[in-house]
């Protein structure tokens, strides 16, 4: 995968199309590799090279259609489902998770005996969609974004709560210091700052203090 993980950011799945769009490339490249095996009996002037630069074409062409095949793939991480695919020029699509709506999986008969399908992600982005052809293992693709789609949203709304249980447990301090008992600690704490607090008026005086300045009582 050429694609740069984020911070804390970690891989769940990473699939590719079935081996079944290299069947055709290979079959090709085997019955050529027969025709030029063949060539060699028939004995006739030029039928051996053509043979030969057929079988290095296809052959050429099978490599190519393996490093396109190895180069196409969908990674499903915590964050996002990403999107790769070229040989010499790289394409990247990112998909965030909560702008995924739906995850459909079409899959024909030949899909459901040898385990491959088309796996549709349905997102809020401007994009629309995401279709993901031949895939191996939609089933499970599908599961796997589902699962990590229910786990960002728990996460997202835990990270959102935060703050408000915060504000909460300091209001819930805030509250036991006003509480029976917290006004004697506030009192020895402004005694040992050589304060006491007026009996009268409430307001802080200084320690020594004869008549209160705010109230104009005698003490």
């Amino acid at each position: 995968m050429r694609t740069r993980l984020r911070p804390g950011e970690e891989v769940a799945a990473v699939v590719r199309r079935h081996w079944i769009v290299l069947a055709g490339p290979a079959a090709l490249m085997l019955f050529l590799v027969g025709c030029l095996a063949a060539a060699f009996f028939i004995r006739r002037p030029g039928v051996v090279p053509a043979a030969g630069a057929l079988c290095a074409a296809s052959a050429l062409w099978t490599l190519w259609r393996w490093l396109d095949w190895r180069c196409d793939l969908w990674a499903t991480t915590s964050h996002r489902v990403i999107d790769e695919s070229g040989v010499l020029a790289v394409r990247m699509v990112d998909t965030p998770l909560d702008t995924i709506n739906n995850v459909m999986v079409e899959q024909p008969f030949w899909g459901r005996v040898m385990g491959y399908g088309t796996v549709n992600i349905q997102t809020a982005a401007e994009s629309g969609s995401m279709t993901i052809l031949d895939v191996a293992g939609p089933q499970e693709l599908r599961e796997t974004i589902l699962d990590l789609k229910e786990r960002h949203r728990e996460n997202l709304a835990a990270r959102q709560a935060a703050p408000i249980a915060a504000a909460l447990r300091a209001g819930a301090a805030a509250g036991a210091g006003a509480a029976p008992g917290g006004g004697a600690v506030a009192a020895e704490g402004a005694a040992a700052a050589g304060t006491r607090e007026c009996p009268y008026c409430a307001e802080t005086i200084k320690a020594r203090a004869t008549v209160c300045r705010f109230c104009g009582r005698s003490l």
